[in-house]
């Protein structure tokens, strides 16, 4: 799930389905953020999710910018079509150059320092590996696979704030008058 995340954070645009959940579960296991949350995101909303590697859905991504719009499981193909065959319209040079513009844009804002100090971190998160906090995940791993790994790794967390794993929250009705 997190380098999916980081994937779909990382493209030019991202569509995702309803039942689309976003997370950085590996942060709970000795890993790192990506500086690309912060970038989207905002820098608080990095660090609720950065910190915890707690679950999103779609919609709650959406509305914190990790995507550009969520659509029916069943249409997600034919709308990101749909917005291909838009695009298609439009000039390939002033596609390149708009594309260019918004791309310097975040060059401008630090986005090529930010690449290298994100792989510096992460090599020093790697590295810094403690024995106590991997080795029930670890033991985990070897009864039970890679399920029993994530159970130890994610007990803790739930329930999630939002995503499957979440508590249902009631519905909103409106007070009788």
């Amino acid at each position: 799930m997190g380098w999916g995340s980081w994937y779909a954070i990382c493209t030019h645009m991202t569509y995702a389905s309803e039942r689309a959940v976003f997370a950085q579960p590996e942060v709970r296991q000795i890993s790192n953020t990506h500086f690309m949350w912060t970038l989207l995101a905002g820098f608080k909303n990095a660090l609720r999710y950065g910190l915890t590697g707690d679950h999103i859905d779609a919609r709650e991504a959406m509305r914190l910018g990790l995507v550009n719009d969520v659509v029916p499981h069943d249409e997600l193909i034919n709308t990101c079509f749909e917005l291909v065959e838009r695009i298609a319209l439009v000039s390939p040079e002033s596609i390149a150059m708009n594309l260019a513009i918004a791309t310097r844009g975040l060059d401008l804002m630090g986005l090529n320092n930010a690449w290298p100090v994100n792989a510096e971190y992460s090599g020093m998160v790697h590295a810094s590996v403690r024995e106590e906090w991997r080795r029930p995940m670890e033991e985990a791993a070897r009864e039970r696979g890679a399920k029993g790994y994530i159970d130890v790794r994610d007990a803790p967390f739930q329930p999630e704030p939002f995503g499957p794993r979440a508590e249902k929250k009631p519905e909103h009705t409106p007070e009788k008058g």
